[in-house]
């Protein structure tokens, strides 16, 4: 049966309608993607810059606690070093003291050594020419014997002059002094003969043993005289 014009009308426009709504429908639901799209890009977008913004912050915090880290050790790397200064110098200082004052001790017991010696050798050497002065006239012929008194005198002497080195002077000077004294023993008591350089040369080898103990020179002094 012939659709009227009406009925004709009627179903365009409902047909009309159905493919409107059915737009509509979709266009509504491609701007409501769009919308969502546009959201998530705006949280992304959020994200991403907080992200660089986190990380920017780390890499700063990092930074600032590397460089606190950093005085940290550096002022604990001072301060152990300035306790090890510290520490250093006062035994340095303890030690400087030490020595000093062995020093010292040293020194004035080297000083009263030698300030004896230089007394003990000049009182020796008084003895030694009061016993020359007489032995030399025995000597070449002047006199035939020392008297009592000067064998007395002699043996004071030779004595007295050990028992001033015996104190202080050392082995060299002693065997020094003991062969000057055996040499005069054999001429005053064993009638020995010897010439008067020979008894000279003994005497001037003890003094030259004690001017190089005392260090007033180490050169030996000789007789240069004619006699």
């Amino acid at each position: 049966m012939p659709l009227t014009r009406t009925v004709k009308s009627a179903v365009s426009r409902r047909y009309t309608q159905l493919l409107t709504a059915g737009y509509g429908e979709r266009y509504k639901s491609r701007r409501t993607m769009e919308h969502y799209l546009a959201i998530s890009a705006a949280i992304l977008g959020s994200l991403g810059g907080g992200g660089a913004i986190v990380v920017g912050l780390s890499s700063w915090i990092g930074k600032v606690w590397a460089a606190r880290l950093m005085d940290n050790e550096r002022h604990k790397h001072e301060r152990e070093l300035e306790a090890l200064r510290a520490s250093l110098k006062a035994k340095n200082d303890e030690q400087l003291t030490a020595i000093s004052s062995d020093y010292e001790i040293f020194k004035q017991t080297h000083l009263r050594e030698h300030n004896d010696k230089l007394v003990i050798y000049r009182a020796s050497i008084d003895s030694v020419a009061s016993i020359l002065a007489k032995i030399e006239l025995l000597v070449i012929g002047e006199r035939d014997d020392l008297s009592g008194e000067e064998k007395e005198a002699f043996e004071n002497d030779r004595l007295r002059i050990y028992g001033y080195l015996a104190m202080l002077a050392p082995q060299n000077v002693m065997d020094a002094n003991d062969a000057f004294v055996d040499l005069l023993l054999a001429l005053i008591y064993d009638g020995e003969k010897t010439d008067w350089k020979t008894v000279r040369d003994s005497a001037l080898r003890l003094t030259n043993a004690m001017r190089a103990d005392i260090g007033l020179n180490k050169e030996p002094v000789t007789y240069k005289g004619d006699r």
